[in-house]
């Protein structure tokens, strides 16, 4: 009787401890992945955080606008990136806070700014993604139970329908 026991003691260590070291390798593995996807999405959140400051910055040196007309510019941010704006509506808001805008400095205006939308288009499907990889790693088995954080990265992507998300003055 002892025997049988010490037998299923011997094959039951021989069998939890290989299994034991693969759940660390698998959680060492699937949390070192859930990091670089969160650090990755960090990054670009920081990147399309700074475009606003970027298309300003050019908007405010290339149309001699004062930084008291920032919050104006919040209200017509999203409607340059999604392209919906209006160029006569732009160009009204620029001489309404500069009426003394050189026109000369319109078009590579509108060329800065259509670079700058461009790399948000792409940062933000970038950040898309990233998001639905992360999801789709966290809610696998067995990485859901391995990883420590299975938090969802939070987003909200820009668009006109939810204008202004939150923009700092």
């Amino acid at each position: 009787m002892i025997g049988w026991i010490i037998v299923i003691v011997v094959l039951l260590v021989l069998f939890l401890i290989p299994v034991g070291i693969a759940a660390w390798v698998l959680s060492v593995y699937y949390n070192k992945q859930e990091k670089v996807l969160r650090d990755e999405a960090e990054a670009h959140r920081k990147i399309l955080d700074g475009t606003y400051d970027r298309i300003w910055l050019n908007i405010k040196q290339r149309a001699g606008i004062k930084e008291e007309f920032r919050r104006s510019f919040n209200d017509i941010y999203p409607d340059l990136l999604d392209q919906s704006i209006n160029n006569e509506v732009f160009v009204d808001w620029i001489l309404e806070c500069n009426p003394d805008f050189d026109p000369n400095e319109y078009v590579p205006l509108l060329e800065n700014i259509a670079l700058d939308r461009q790399k948000f288009i792409s940062h933000q499907s970038r950040m898309l993604s990233l998001i639905k990889e992360h999801r789709i790693l966290v809610s696998g088995i067995p990485a859901k139970w391995l990883i420590h954080d299975c938090s969802a990265i939070q987003y909200v992507p820009m668009d006109t329908d939810h204008a202004r998300w939150g923009r700092r003055i």
